[in-house]
């Protein structure tokens, strides 16, 4: 059985892909999933995702949505192999100083999903606020500063449908979010069909290969 690191890479890259209406590059997701695979060292897995990302010329911003779900395997996976004494490890002080800088919101919204899993809850944009985010105790201004076109917009986004998240979208076009507000405010709507949503992407995405995978990646989930 595939992980779900693995699952959520390929469909990210396939959605990168297909948006941009370039060829996949054969043995991408091969390779990749060597990488999510390995129980090499999670440092040296970053170095292995960084030189996959330049050899294989993925843009940026595409490489941090793959380190996101590095990421979160490694939370997902390797930690409960390693145990939580590796927590406190030196090791582990290390990662937290390469990781800071890193990645985008995708993280928070894979571990929100991944805690929903554990608990049989369904997700929502009030949960994901409510009781992950702003629940959080260590929630602070600066956070709520990036969410602040969610927070103020809660309740368009749960009645409203595509049309009205585009709208939020090109309303918000300054928020801290950038690019990853509209697939998010997409991923939380829950009238329309997948497609329908990856259309809006093609069609009024402001960077739509980034959008589109960054929600293809949560629907992979």
């Amino acid at each position: 059985m595939n992980l779900p690191a693995i699952t959520m890479s390929s469909a990210l890259l396939e959605a990168y892909y297909k948006t941009t209406k370039e060829d996949l590059p054969a043995g991408l997701n091969n390779s990749l999933s060597e990488i999510l695979n390995s129980k090499d060292p999670f440092i040296k897995k970053i170095k292995a995702l960084d030189s996959f990302i330049s050899n294989s010329k993925i843009p940026e911003d595409i490489g941090e949505l793959l380190f996101d779900i590095l990421l979160y395997n490694f939370f997902s996976e390797d930690s409960q192999r390693l145990g939580e004494s590796f927590f406190e490890s030196q090791e582990w002080e290390q990662i937290e100083d390469i990781i800071v800088d890193r990645g985008t919101e995708l993280m928070n919204l894979l571990l929100y999903l991944q805690e929903c899993k554990d608990s049989g809850i369904k997700f929502s944009i009030d949960d994901y606020l409510d009781e992950y985010l702003i629940g959080e105790d260590d929630f602070d201004n600066d956070e709520h500063e990036v969410y602040e076109a969610i927070i103020k917009n809660r309740d368009e986004i749960i009645e409203g449908d595509v049309q009205t998240m585009l709208e939020i979208s090109k309303n918000n076009n300054s928020s801290q979010l950038g690019d990853q507000l509209f697939p998010i405010l997409l991923f939380f709507e829950s009238i329309s069909s997948s497609a329908i949503k990856h259309e809006i992407i093609a069609n009024s995405g402001t960077n739509a290969g980034f959008q589109s995978a960054f929600l293809a990646t949560l629907e992979a989930f």
